[in-house]
C-alpha cells in the first residue's frame, strides 16, 4: 500500500540521516512518496528534512526557502507548535524568510538601539557575527560553525576575523572569555563539548 511505502521510505531516510548518511535524494523520493496522500503532518516534516539536506548540501536555496514556508503554513495550520519551532530555527541559521515580508539582512545589525544599552551592538557586531561568537564561544571550529549556520568553511573564517578585530583581541579564546565578561550573549545556546547536528 502507498502509505506503507512512504511511512518505510521516511524511516529509511530518517535512520540514515540519524547516522549522517542521508541525502537530498532519499529525501526526494521521500516527499514524493509522501504527497499524494494527504497527510499534510506528514508531508511538513518530510519537506522540513529535504530542505536541510538541501542547504547541508549546498543545493539551491530558493527550493529550499519554498519547501521550509509550505511547511511553516501547514504546521500553523496544524497547530503544530514544535514543528514551527524547528522549521522556524532551520530558517534562522540558514538565513531564509518564513514569510514574503521577512527580510533577513545578513550585514546588517538586527536592531539599532542608542550605543550603550546593547554591547554587541556599541562593539559593531552584525546579527550573523553575533551568531558566530556564540558559537565560538561554545568552543566550536570554523567547520563545525560553517555546518550549524549553512555557510562555507572559508565565510566562517572571515566572520571569525572579523570579530576578533572588532572585539580587538588575538585570538578566540580570548572573544569567548571577552563575550562572557560582558555578558555579550547571554546563555551560551550549545552545550560547549557537544559537536553541532543538523535539527
Amino acid at each position: 500500500m502507498p502509505v506503507w511505502v512512504a511511512h518505510a521510505e521516511f524511516f529509511r531516510a530518517e535512520l540514515l540521516r540519524a547516522e549522517a548518511g542521508d541525502t537530498v535524494a532519499h529525501w526526494a523520493e521521500v516527499e514524493e512518496a509522501v504527497r499524494p496522500l494527504e497527510r499534510p503532518y506528514l508531508l511538513a516534516r518530510v519537506r522540513h528534512r529535504l530542505a536541510e539536506a538541501t542547504l547541508a548540501a549546498g543545493g539551491d536555496r530558493e527550493p529550499a526557502t519554498t519547501l521550509l514556508r509550505e511547511a511553516y503554513a501547514t504546521a500553523g495550520q496544524l497547530g503544530a507548535r514544535r514543528l514551527r519551532e524547528d522549521l522556524s530555527l532551520l530558517a534562522q541559521r540558514a538565513r531564509l524568510p518564513l514569510t514574503a515580508t521577512d527580510t533577513p539582512a545578513a550585514g546588517t545589525p538586527a536592531t539599532t538601539p542608542a550605543p550603550d544599552a546593547d554591547p554587541v551592538e556599541a562593539l559593531g557586531l552584525t546579527s550573523r557575527e553575533r551568531d558566530v561568537l556564540r558559537l565560538v564561544a561554545a568552543g566550536h571550529s570554523n567547520r563545525q560553525i560553517a555546518e550549524e549556520l549553512f555557510i562555507s568553511p572559508k565565510t566562517a573564517s572571515v566572520h571569525v576575523s572579523n570579530i576578533l578585530a572588532k572585539l580587538g583581541v588575538a585570538g578566540r579564546g580570548e572573544a569567548a572569555v571577552l563575550a562572557h565578561r560582558l555578558r555579550l550573549l547571554g546563555s551560551v545556546t550549545a552545550a560547549a563539548g557537544a559537536p553541532p547536528r543538523r535539527v
